[in-house]
């Protein structure tokens, strides 16, 4: 049986005009590639970069492993889904996850001479989100290599998040529960108004959450990095996408459990967005479990 509830007391979100400060803030961090120390090297299979304290022979390695070229023996390899897998070199304790981002079009090109590819931006936000206060798996490095027909892959190698179990299942998993259901509903609507605050914004928000219990509670790690653009400004209309997609993964929500989530997002504010939320989170038609 769950515990009694007890109301905790709901930070107010931040002014538009801090919200903004904090934009630009990220904007300029991420762009100039700030606060993401490593060490380059050029191999004859890759160009790579090592985060501070970690080998590049290593991050070589894994990308040889995840790619099927490592010797027998290397080390193993999970898959997670057909461009990520769970990677360990043989005979080590530590497990690592491996990213696959493979060239989609003409203007990934464009991103690569620009330095603002998709493993460029996943290698800078890894480093710049601990700073600011958000939970994702730590960079360990980042490389570049080709594919049999010439097309560039990219690859990014951060640490596995051990007990991580995404946010939709972990709620899925206590839907008898009303207490623990609602729990996690709030405590979402918290996370999500962080994010924001600081101008975190991914389009595919609600599966590249993980969660984690701690001695401090549950934890809300952000994965999928090369989603992000700080540039990219949280506009109503994304928040509202990002509410459809809430309910679509983790509907049919009950209107006590929208006002909770709205509650917990805006704080006492009440008004036209506080309604349109509401609106998109009873509306949006669930989602088929995967």
């Amino acid at each position: 049986m769950s515990e009694p509830r007890t109301e905790a007391k709901m930070p107010r979100p931040w002014s538009a005009a801090r919200r903004q400060a904090a934009q630009m803030r990220l904007c300029l961090l991420f762009y100039l590639g700030l606060g993401a120390p490593g060490v380059r090297r050029t191999y004859p299979e890759c160009r790579l970069r090592a985060a501070a304290g970690r080998a590049p022979d290593l991050v070589r390695d894994l990308v040889a492993l995840y790619r099927g070229e490592g010797d027998a023996g290397a080390g193993t390899v999970e898959t997670i889904n057909f461009r990520s897998a769970a990677v360990t070199p043989a005979g080590g304790r530590e497990k690592f996850f491996v990213k696959e981002f493979p060239r989609g079009h003409a203007w990934h090109d464009v991103e690569r001479a620009l330095r603002c590819s998709r493993v460029d931006r996943a290698w800078r936000a890894a480093h710049l989100l601990p700073r600011l206060g958000i939970l994702t798996p730590r960079a360990v490095g980042a490389a570049v290599t080709r594919a049999p027909d010439g097309a560039p892959l990219e690859f990014l190698v951060t640490e596995w998040l051990e007990r991580g179990i995404p946010y939709h299942l972990r709620l899925r998993a206590v839907s008898d529960d009303t207490e623990a259901r609602r729990g996690l509903l709030e405590a979402f609507g918290d996370e999500l108004r962080r994010w924001h605050d600081r101008g975190i914004y991914l389009r595919d928000l609600v599966k590249n959450v993980l969660t984690r219990e701690s001695d401090g509670g549950m934890e809300y790690w952000l994965t999928d990095l090369d989603q992000i653009h700080p540039g990219r400004r949280v506009t109503r209309s994304r928040v509202l996408h990002q509410m459809r997609q809430l309910a679509r993964r983790c509907g049919p929500l009950a209107a006590e459990e929208a006002r909770a989530i709205v509650g917990h997002y805006l704080g006492t504010t009440r008004g036209r967005t506080a309604e349109a939320i509401e609106e998109a989170l009873l509306t949006a038609e669930p989602a088929e479990p995967a």
